[in-house]
């Protein structure tokens, strides 16, 4: 078996795992939200996979959606000692005389409460703050591109920042709220592009190019850190 990392058209990587197998076509499995494992000829080779997981991405993304988490993967133990949140690493503290979560500019407070309570109220307290944040800052580059949506939404998919629908409009991933402004920006712009240029054509990287200067860069973001952002879910 051989690992790789495949990078999705938005970002996000995909460990792939390997197979070689006398069968004759190609077999995918979920190993976990972000990993595959893939069965293939003892004949195609990695190159040969690139390719083919680049041409049948809808393909991955179906596959590691059927992932269901399991309880040994979740955070029961404890919460982590700091998150990202809009592109800083905070730390947690627990705060007793705290009836709800402080969000803040050098450290998050937790209400005292065991820690699957207190993962809970994070959680919550960070989609809200992606609700207040996220589809504003979609529509305001919606109206300097020109680009209106059908709609703007949240969504708490496990294997897309975003995604662009025709008739339903433009969901981006709550978790989002934990990468830096830039990186929100790429994000919104990316998808905003696509509804002119429903794929991701050379024509289409150069809308998002003009608009935005800094893509490679929130995309080596997303590409270090991006995994960092589930770690509540």
């Amino acid at each position: 078996m051989t690992d790789f990392i495949h990078t999705l058209s938005d970002g996000c990587p995909v460990r792939i795992a390997l197979k070689h197998s006398a069968k004759k076509n190609i077999i995918l499995r979920p190993l976990a939200a972000d990993a595959a494992s893939v069965n293939v000829p003892k004949w195609f080779g990695r190159r040969n996979l690139q390719i083919w997981l680049a041409e049948h991405e809808n393909l991955l993304r179906q596959t590691l959606d059927r992932w269901t988490q399991r309880p040994s993967e979740s955070l029961s133990d404890g919460l982590p000692q700091e998150i990202w949140f809009r592109g800083g690493r905070l730390p947690l503290a627990t705060d007793g005389s705290a009836d709800a979560v402080v969000l803040d500019g050098s450290r998050i407070l937790l209400p005292e409460a065991a820690p699957a309570e207190q993962k809970r109220l994070l959680k919550a307290a960070l989609r809200r703050h992606a609700a207040q944040t996220l589809p504003p800052r979609l529509w305001a580059h919606a109206g300097r591109l020109n680009l209106r949506p059908a709609a703007a939404a949240l969504t708490d998919a496990k294997t897309f920042w975003g995604v662009c629908r025709a008739r339903t409009g433009i969901r981006l991933n709550w978790r989002l709220v934990g990468a830096p402004d830039f990186v929100a920006d790429y994000v919104c712009v990316h998808e905003l592009c696509h509804l002119p240029h429903p794929n991701h054509s050379a024509a289409f990287w150069e809308l998002v190019g003009r608009h935005t200067p800094h893509t490679q860069a929130a995309k080596d973001w997303l590409k270090r850190h991006g995994r960092e952002l589930f770690v509540l879910g």
